[in-house]
């Protein structure tokens, strides 16, 4: 029996758009992505501002078509999302974020989550 601490390594990504550790809280569970709103697989970025959507409970990226911001958050992993399959990403609901490293935050994004993400 090996009495010694197991090192374990869980954050091998260290997301470039937050500038500290002040105030950073994780979602519970991990947002998933509709799919069905994606025509090609596209990569979606570190930093992606996104929004629930009401009526099916699954997370879509923010346009400026987008009025009703539901549950903002930013999503911390780049990933690949594929037509027609759902993929979850993990993302954050409160950071202190680089401005200019996030991506799709509208005027309306960052209305909604005032005193969240700034």
């Amino acid at each position: 029996m090996s009495l010694k601490p197991k090192v374990i390594n869980g954050f091998g990504f260290n997301p470039e758009f937050i500038r500290d550790a002040k105030y950073l809280e994780y979602t519970v569970g991990n947002p998933v992505l509709d799919a069905s709103k994606f025509t090609e697989p596209t990569t979606v970025k570190a930093g992606t501002a996104i929004s629930c959507n009401e009526d099916t409970g699954l997370y879509e990226l923010v346009t400026d078509s987008t009025s009703n911001i539901v549950a903002g958050v930013l999503t911390t992993n780049e990933v690949v999302v594929y037509p027609n399959k759902n993929k979850e990403v993990p993302a954050v609901r409160k950071a202190s974020v680089r401005p200019e490293r996030i991506h799709g935050a509208t005027d309306a994004f960052k209305e909604a989550t005032k005193g969240r993400i700034s």
